[in-house]
């Protein structure tokens, strides 16, 4: 039986890599009693609070307000000093982007910040970074999904980082900073390593995990030259084709196109004239784009206006390419997806049952492929009606392979590397009742073991099983720790995958299927 001791006391017989020593204090703690601690750093002081041995700081800056007139589309840099004690006991901004639940844009102001949880007394330990999702388009590292006290209990430091997302990070804007989003990421990383020793994490053991669109940014945090020395290990979850990387033309053009929609030149002033209720069209401008065959849906993700981009900084070539030329080098990394992503996105409104085989000879013909897949598809039971066999198509075509290409791209360059695969379907039901399986993001709250959190019981239900929450959070933890998250790495010859499920078991080759039908010419 998977039990969360079991899990984690055999991590002492695994394969260890973490490496000795701790950088220096950098500044000093001043306890103040079982419910508060302030914390002197370099740019001030900082007030958590400690409960049932765990210590939480939220709303920590790392960087300064990248809002101001001067700072916005320029890279970030460290916050100003401030005097008397900054409370961070309570949640702070989020970066400005779309109310997922309005017509207009929250956040802003002073986002560049983080939380913190770390056991109290602890030295020493296994840090991990989350880098959230949301398309690069939102970004909130408030959600209790991520809430850190299940990794702090099991003797990791978790910090949680927000950056900024849409316009404000990822436009390449004629007189802009290129990456903004990604440099706020890096500095929060060189805020972990200058300061983490102060709350029991040693910055020699860093892990940089994210899921969606955050495990793509943590894919380009690994190609980049910019974070070498920042940490050893990643972890990457669902890395999506949406969030692929433009070359630097292709970045032009998307922040063009976006700023003759919007009636602005495609300049820092120009785009700073805005109000946020006219930037906030730009949501019309993608709805746009997904009926225009130039920037079709489903070729390779070209609606999405907003990710990273080859800029001979941060990033020097496509992340992948790097990968596989050996950028990885000296990094551990796990990567995996869940079994049906694309049902996030069909499921919960019902359209999953409103596609036709329109849709499929869309789909199919943009990539070059021959329709007759799908009832290749229908054929291996990954499917029984047209919309749902789409589904599964454009679930492995956007995320599935994207990820297959970046462990074949790992393995190639020497990496060490793990596969998973997340199986285990929820329950919860969309319009149409379809059920909404393993979908996109799915895994966090059993990563976190967070899965009572209102937003993973929203995803999730009720009753999603706990002792599979305890088998990804171990085995998770066992990776901060250890360096070996406790199955066969990836290799091109045998594959191995854990496959998280009902029931945990490492499996050989799962996807060999998808590998052999969806070869793109």
């Amino acid at each position: 039986m998977i039990t969360r001791r079991n899990l984690l006391c055999t991590s002492g017989a695994l394969l260890a890599t973490t490496l000795a020593g701790c950088a220096a204090t950098p500044a000093s703690v001043e306890s103040t009693g079982a419910a508060d601690d302030i914390i002197a750093l370099p740019s001030g002081k900082i007030r958590g609070s400690v409960r049932n041995g765990i210590r939480v700081f939220r709303n920590v800056p790392f960087g300064a307000n990248p809002y101001t007139p001067e700072r916005r589309f320029r890279h970030s840099v460290p916050p100003e000093p401030w005097t008397g004690v900054r409370d961070c006991t309570k949640p702070g901004a989020i970066p400005l982007q779309p109310d997922r639940n309005g017509p207009g844009m929250i956040g802003g102001g002073d986002a560049l910040v983080l939380n913190l949880w770390a056991p109290a007394g602890g030295k020493d330990l296994p840090v991990m970074v989350w880098i959230p999702g949301g398309g690069s388009t939102n970004c909130d590292n408030n959600d209790l999904r991520f809430d850190g006290t299940r990794f702090a209990e099991d003797g990791v430091v978790l910090v949680t980082l927000n950056y900024r997302v849409n316009v404000d990070g990822f436009l390449k804007l004629e007189d802009g900073d290129a990456n903004c989003g990604l440099s706020d990421m890096i500095l929060g990383l060189k805020w972990v390593h200058d300061n983490i020793a102060l709350f029991g994490g040693d910055p020699n053991r860093v892990t940089v995990f994210g899921q969606s669109a955050g495990g793509t940014h943590t894919t380009s945090l690994i190609a980049s030259p910019k974070t070498k020395g920042l940490f050893s290990q990643a972890i990457i979850q669902s890395p999506s084709a949406v969030a692929q990387w433009r070359n630097e033309a292709d970045a032009r053009k998307a922040a063009k196109r976006l700023a003759d929609f919007l009636g602005v030149p495609p300049t820092r002033a120009g785009f700073a004239s805005l109000t946020n209720d006219e930037l906030v069209a730009f949501k019309k401008l993608v709805g746009q784009l997904s009926k225009d065959p130039d920037w079709s849906l489903f070729s390779q993700g070209n609606t999405a206006l907003f990710k990273p981009y080859v800029d001979h900084d941060i990033l020097q070539d496509r992340p992948v390419d790097a990968i596989r030329a050996g950028a990885a080098a000296g990094i551990r990394v796990i990567s995996g997806c869940t079994k049906e992503e694309w049902r996030n996105y069909v499921v919960p409104n019902g359209a999953i049952d409103r596609i036709g085989y329109d849709a499929v000879k869309m789909l199919t013909a943009s990539l070059g492929l021959p329709s007759s897949i799908a009832e290749d598809y229908r054929a291996a039971g990954h499917g029984r009606t047209t919309g749902e066999v789409f589904t599964r198509m454009q679930g492995d075509l956007i995320f599935r392979m994207p990820c297959n290409r970046l462990l074949e791209s790992l393995a190639i360059s020497g990496t060490p590397v793990w596969a998973y695969s997340f199986e285990w379907e929820s329950p919860v039901t969309g319009k149409t009742g379809q059920k909404r399986g393993a979908a996109h993001s799915s895994d966090v709250s059993f990563v976190f073991d967070t899965i009572a959190a209102p937003t993973a019981v929203a995803i999730n239900g009720a009753d999603a099983p706990q002792a599979l929450a305890d088998a990804m959070h171990g085995a998770w933890v066992r990776f901060a720790k250890t360096g070996n998250p406790g199955w066969e790495p990836f290799d091109l010859e045998c594959r191995a995958t854990r496959r998280f499920a009902d029931e945990v078991s490492t499996v050989l080759d799962p996807w060999a299927f998808e590998r052999k039908t969806l070869i793109v010419p």
